[in-house]
């Protein structure tokens, strides 16, 4: 076989648009939300209860129930532990982190008062805060040897009837280094060394970064001390970056290892509105709702690829090594991430303690995106067809032994894919912390651990008789430990 040598890269539009598809809109709208230490110690069941700054970015009508003026600031360190299975293989991977779960300040425009002849708005507080609501931070190794398929193969069919100066960013690049070639004599059909010669190891690294973040600022007050209501204008701000180094070994054939990279970086802004409420129809029962616009975003990809080959025979020229790359794009494009709602309860003993129950629900088929050059219509179609209404729970509570507070929680964060509770894709955790309080400040520190089990697609590779796609995965589970300390200060 010779291959083409004088062949022009075609820059083509929609392979920008193709880098944004369901893994990406999953990742920008499944959000767990982070908060202080208390917060976090009650699994985030804080709808109904408020006095507290991580509510600016669930209900803001907790705001309303702050009687002082507060300062807090939460810094998190959290251990990430990543397990793969491939073919009978396993890996495991643990890593650490550190970082800013929220800080803020609820600041008492009209102090509370509760004997105010005058008026009978008891309080107005306006707040302004940080919160940290997803985690991209991920460090996983998947290995093992298929006899099944090579990530060529795709690489191979996606050339097929193509010209090489027509063909799109990655295969090209394996055309370059010699891993595709046209067969001599063929209308543009592609061959690889290692077809229907399978056996080889495949190793996958990939390394990711950053996460969701959001800024709101909140307005609410306490009427009658029987409603609470709250408004948050929130701006999110998005930070995603991956390298995943794709390789592989084979002792049996004239190719010997190749190396497949891929570098993305998504950054972004988007806005959103939370409004809420909090009813109070007796002294110890709470009842809540808030509702959470879509988060509007304009994101911007940053991407680039590289591919290097070894061979054993050399070729005319004496070499056995190539690598060929193609320097980083950018594409600007929309996103909107689904509406949520948020139901919750709270049952308040004043001497004794607190139980306080939440309900979420998102729609994660509503996630769409959007760009004026490109309509996203298969993209927004493979969205609505594969994702599903999730339902999250999360209970929470307190034993009061003042000064000191113990408090516990779980959730359950449904997958986004299915309705059944041992799904794939959902998130289980619980949660313990305590805290000692005086009248004018507060130290909280909380543990978390939770823990998901989730399929990962290496690639597709073909199709059955019957036009069923041919996919190989690998099954990852996760688990989560995670630190929360808060340090607050009322006034």
């Amino acid at each position: 076989m010779k291959k083409i040598l004088s062949v022009i890269f075609l820059l083509q539009l929609y392979n920008f648009a193709f880098t944004q598809n369901i893994n990406d809109a999953l990742r920008y709208s499944f959000l767990t939300y982070g908060g202080s230490a208390r917060y976090m110690s009650m699994s985030g069941a804080f709808s109904a209860l408020g006095a507290d700054l991580s509510t600016l970015s669930t209900n803001p009508a907790g705001i309303g129930v702050s009687k002082k003026s507060r300062f807090e600031f939460t810094p998190i360190i959290f251990k990430e532990n990543m397990g793969a299975e491939y073919f009978g293989s396993k890996t495991e991977k643990e890593n650490y982190h550190v970082n800013l779960n929220n800080i803020g300040f609820i600041l008492n425009i009209k102090p509370y008062n509760e004997s105010d002849e005058f008026s009978e708005w008891k309080s107005i507080a306006f707040g302004i805060g940080y919160s940290r609501l997803a985690n991209f931070y991920n460090d996983v190794s998947i290995k093992g040897t298929n006899d099944n398929s090579s990530r060529l193969d795709l690489f191979m069919l996606n050339s097929d009837g193509y010209h090489p100066s027509e063909i799109s960013d990655p295969e090209w690049i394996a055309f370059d280094t010699w891993l595709i070639d046209t067969i001599e004599n063929s209308d543009y059909t592609y061959i690889h060394e290692l077809y229907d010669n399978y056996g080889e190891e495949q190793i996958k690294n990939i390394k990711t970064k950053g996460g969701v973040g959001e800024f709101v600022f909140t307005l609410g007050g306490n009427y009658a001390d029987l409603i609470q209501i709250g408004a948050t204008f929130g701006i999110q701000y998005l930070r995603y970056i991956e390298t995943s180094d794709y390789i592989e070994n084979s002792d049996y054939t004239d190719l010997k290892t190749f190396t497949y990279t891929e570098n993305l970086k998504t950054i972004g802004a988007g806005y959103n509105f939370k409004f809420g409420i909090i009813y109070r129809p007796l002294d110890y029962i709470r009842v809540a709702a808030a509702f959470h616009t879509p988060t509007f975003y304009e994101l911007k990809d940053i991407y680039s690829y590289s591919m290097s080959s070894e061979f054993t025979t050399a070729d005319s020229d004496g070499y056995k090594s190539y690598y060929s790359e193609i320097e980083e794009k950018e594409y600007v494009y929309e996103f909107y991430s689904p509406m949520r709602i948020i139901l919750g309860v709270a049952f308040v003993g004043t001497q004794y303690g607190l139980l306080s129950i939440d309900y979420e629900y998102v729609n994660y088929s509503k996630a769409r995106f959007r760009s004026e050059d490109y309509e996203y219509e298969y993209e927004n179609n493979e969205i609505k067809q594969n994702l599903d209404r999730a339902h999250n729970l999360r209970i929470g509570g307190e034993i009061r032994l003042a000064p000191i507070f113990l408090r516990a929680g779980i959730s359950y964060y449904a997958s986004p894919f299915s309705q059944t509770f041992n799904a794939l894709g959902s998130i289980k955790s619980y949660s313990l912390g305590l805290g000692l309080k005086t009248n004018t400040s507060y130290i909280d520190i909380s543990y978390n651990h939770s823990f998901s089990d989730y399929n990962y697609l290496m690639y597709d590779y073909d199709t059955d008789v019957n036009g069923n796609v041919l996919s190989e995965i690998a099954k990852l589970s996760r688990t989560d430990d995670i630190i929360t300390f808060t340090i607050g200060y009322k006034f």
